[in-house]
């Protein structure tokens, strides 16, 4: 995200091969995340103009989503830990 690359120093950046950068990278400049430029024999990629506001967006929605049901699910489970400790007490007296 510093600098452009070149998708030979993504590959290696990555432990990826040249091919399945190459697949990735044309995913990516599908949806205008990356534009490329071929210069002689080196193809550097850089940011494309479209910024990930709308998918930071949708993201963040379904995290505040899920972090909530955790949050939800600990209560119960703290719940019915310290209701298997009382219970537990009762029994044993």
């Amino acid at each position: 995200m510093r600098a452009d690359a070149s998708v030979t120093d993504l590959a290696e950046r990555f432990n990826m091969t040249l091919t399945g950068m190459r697949k990735h990278i044309g995913i990516l400049e599908r949806a205008e995340l990356v534009t490329t430029e071929k210069l002689g024999r080196v193809r550097t990629c850089r940011l494309g103009s479209r910024r990930l506001e709308e998918e930071s967006a949708w993201i963040e929605n379904y995290r505040q989503m899920w972090a909530a049901r955790f949050d939800a699910l600990d209560t119960v489970i703290e719940d019915l830990k310290r209701k298997e400790k009382r219970d537990g007490r009762k029994k044993s007296e």
